[in-house]
């Protein structure tokens, strides 16, 4: 098995094995595989903040920009720690192979497959949802181009940037938000708002953004985290 074949696409999924791993992972095992208890502790700690920045954004009555961005990282944070157990302490010696189903793996595979970079090129269609500040983004194949592999085009990148009308401010462009000076040509000028293998994903935007145009761009990414080329850069007047 190579790549991020192991880790569950859905963030429901991601949760379910971090728990698993946690608890499967006792006192006598972590002293087996040498797993040092500040580590274990980081781990548990972000997937309690995790799990809690999910049930947040479910909420929809109370959800803002501000609870998915920091939902965003929450995720970006425990799959990073998962990755690092998988690469440094969950190894096969010294785990053995009931272990590793324990902890959601599948079997090692002694002859992986390569897996090429992405080549294909996506495209971001932005559209009104139905309520203020809210976009809907669909993502797929850059019309005219060809289907994407699955096995390198495994997912997008999703890149994000606001420009007030006529542009930012020095102040607004140093904010927190970044907010752009300028049209982007591409997705370099642009914030990343989050990885996803799904054709479509809800943006929420903060009230005082209704007015300013949101662009968007994006590029393909493979399972071992490689981006292919950007798409072409879209936008849409947030209501």
């Amino acid at each position: 098995m190579s790549g991020l074949d192991w880790l569950p696409r859905t963030r429901s999924g991601i949760l379910t094995m971090a728990k698993e791993q946690i608890a499967y992972t006792t006192t006598e095992r972590r002293t087996a595989w040498g797993i040092p208890s500040e580590r274990f502790l980081e781990y548990g700690t972000a997937f309690g903040a995790a799990q809690a920045a999910l049930t947040k954004v479910e909420n929809t009555a109370e959800r803002n920009h501000v609870d998915t961005v920091a939902c965003n990282e929450a995720f970006d944070t425990l799959k990073g720690i998962m990755r690092f157990f998988k690469n440094h302490y969950y190894l096969i010696p010294p785990l053995t192979k009931i272990d590793w189903a324990e902890l959601g793996f599948r079997e090692p595979d002694d002859h992986p497959t390569p897996v090429p970079a992405p080549t294909d090129v996506p495209m971001v269609t932005p559209s009104y949802y139905g309520g203020p500040h809210l976009v809907l983004v669909t993502l797929g194949p850059l019309l005219g181009t060809q289907a994407p592999d699955p096995r390198s085009d495994y997912g997008f990148a999703l890149y994000v940037g606001i420009m007030p009308q006529g542009g930012a401010t020095l102040e607004q462009a140093a904010s927190v938000k970044h907010y752009l000076m300028e049209t982007p040509k591409d997705g370099e000028g642009l914030k990343h708002y989050l990885f996803t293998c799904r054709a479509r994903e809800l943006v929420v935007f903060d009230a005082v953004e209704s007015g300013m145009t949101a662009y968007f761009c994006a590029r393909y990414e493979n399972r071992k985290g490689w981006t292919g080329t950007w798409g072409p850069v879209s936008s849409i007047v947030i209501p």
